[in-house]
Protein backbone atom coordinates (compact mmCIF):
# COMPACT_ATOMS: atom_id res chain seq x y z
CA UNK A 1 0.00 0.00 0.00
CA UNK A 2 1.19 3.49 -0.76
CA UNK A 3 -0.07 6.85 0.40
CA UNK A 4 0.27 10.20 -1.31
CA UNK A 5 -0.20 12.16 1.90
CA UNK A 6 -1.05 11.93 5.57
CA UNK A 7 -3.32 14.67 6.85
CA UNK A 8 -3.23 15.84 10.46
CA UNK A 9 -5.59 18.38 11.98
CA UNK A 10 -3.83 21.10 13.95
CA UNK A 11 -6.03 23.07 16.32
CA UNK A 12 -5.28 26.79 16.19
CA UNK A 13 -4.68 26.76 19.98
CA UNK A 14 -2.69 23.50 19.99
CA UNK A 15 0.79 23.41 21.45
CA UNK A 16 1.26 19.65 21.88
CA UNK A 17 3.56 18.12 19.27
CA UNK A 18 2.68 14.47 19.99
CA UNK A 19 -0.02 13.85 17.40
CA UNK A 20 2.02 15.66 14.75
CA UNK A 21 5.02 13.47 15.54
CA UNK A 22 2.87 10.33 15.12
CA UNK A 23 1.44 11.58 11.81
CA UNK A 24 4.95 12.51 10.68
CA UNK A 25 6.15 8.99 11.51
CA UNK A 26 3.32 7.44 9.49
CA UNK A 27 4.07 9.75 6.54
CA UNK A 28 7.77 8.92 6.76
CA UNK A 29 7.02 5.17 6.83
CA UNK A 30 5.05 5.39 3.60
CA UNK A 31 7.18 8.02 1.86
CA UNK A 32 4.16 10.31 1.91
CA UNK A 33 3.81 14.04 2.29
CA UNK A 34 2.49 15.45 5.58
CA UNK A 35 -0.43 17.83 5.22
CA UNK A 36 -1.31 19.98 8.21
CA UNK A 37 -4.80 21.47 8.20
CA UNK A 38 -6.42 23.97 10.50
CA UNK A 39 -9.63 25.96 10.52
CA UNK A 40 -11.44 28.53 12.56
CA UNK A 41 -15.21 28.75 12.33
CA UNK A 42 -16.80 32.17 12.29
CA UNK A 43 -20.38 33.05 13.00
CA UNK A 44 -22.33 34.04 9.89
CA UNK A 45 -24.12 37.39 9.86
CA UNK A 46 -27.80 37.28 10.72
CA UNK A 47 -30.80 39.53 10.20
CA UNK A 48 -32.77 40.92 13.13
CA UNK A 49 -35.68 43.25 12.48
CA UNK A 50 -34.43 43.97 8.95
CA UNK A 51 -30.87 44.82 10.05
CA UNK A 52 -27.87 42.68 9.06
CA UNK A 53 -25.73 42.06 12.13
CA UNK A 54 -22.11 41.02 11.64
CA UNK A 55 -20.81 39.15 14.66
CA UNK A 56 -17.27 38.81 13.32
CA UNK A 57 -15.49 42.11 12.68
CA UNK A 58 -12.69 42.79 10.20
CA UNK A 59 -10.29 43.00 13.15
CA UNK A 60 -11.50 39.59 14.35
CA UNK A 61 -10.84 38.11 10.91
CA UNK A 62 -7.37 39.64 10.79
CA UNK A 63 -6.56 38.18 14.23
CA UNK A 64 -7.79 34.77 13.09
CA UNK A 65 -5.64 34.93 9.94
CA UNK A 66 -2.62 35.91 12.03
CA UNK A 67 -3.30 33.00 14.41
CA UNK A 68 -3.46 30.52 11.53
CA UNK A 69 -0.35 31.98 9.91
CA UNK A 70 1.57 31.65 13.19
CA UNK A 71 0.31 28.07 13.54
CA UNK A 72 1.64 27.29 10.06
CA UNK A 73 5.08 28.60 11.05
CA UNK A 74 4.95 26.47 14.24
CA UNK A 75 3.91 23.37 12.26
CA UNK A 76 6.66 23.80 9.66
CA UNK A 77 9.23 24.39 12.43
CA UNK A 78 8.47 21.16 14.34
CA UNK A 79 8.10 18.81 11.35
CA UNK A 80 11.44 17.26 10.40
CA UNK A 81 10.48 16.03 6.93
CA UNK A 82 12.02 17.73 3.87
CA UNK A 83 10.15 20.95 3.07
CA UNK A 84 8.87 19.55 -0.25
CA UNK A 85 7.06 16.84 1.76
CA UNK A 86 5.30 19.30 4.10
CA UNK A 87 2.11 21.13 3.17
CA UNK A 88 -0.25 23.40 5.07
CA UNK A 89 -3.87 24.35 4.44
CA UNK A 90 -6.10 26.58 6.51
CA UNK A 91 -9.56 28.01 6.23
CA UNK A 92 -11.79 30.59 7.86
CA UNK A 93 -15.37 29.55 7.27
CA UNK A 94 -18.89 29.77 8.55
CA UNK A 95 -19.73 26.83 10.81
CA UNK A 96 -21.67 25.00 8.09
CA UNK A 97 -18.58 24.36 5.88
CA UNK A 98 -16.49 21.20 6.17
CA UNK A 99 -13.29 19.66 4.86
CA UNK A 100 -13.29 17.16 2.01
CA UNK A 101 -10.58 15.15 0.34
CA UNK A 102 -9.69 15.02 -3.33
CA UNK A 103 -10.99 11.94 -5.16
CA UNK A 104 -8.49 9.65 -6.83
CA UNK A 105 -5.77 9.98 -4.19
CA UNK A 106 -5.37 8.02 -1.02
CA UNK A 107 -5.17 10.18 2.04
CA UNK A 108 -4.87 8.95 5.59
CA UNK A 109 -6.74 11.24 7.97
CA UNK A 110 -5.25 11.58 11.44
CA UNK A 111 -7.39 13.45 13.91
CA UNK A 112 -6.17 13.75 17.46
CA UNK A 113 -8.41 14.23 20.44
CA UNK A 114 -8.70 17.69 21.92
CA UNK A 115 -6.94 17.99 25.24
Amino acid sequence: MSLASVMVYVDSQQQDEGQIAVAEGVANSFGAALLGVSAIATEPPFVAEGVIIEQTTADDLERMRATLSAKEAWFRRIVRLPSEKVEWRWRLAFRRNSWSSSPGRRTLWWCGAAS
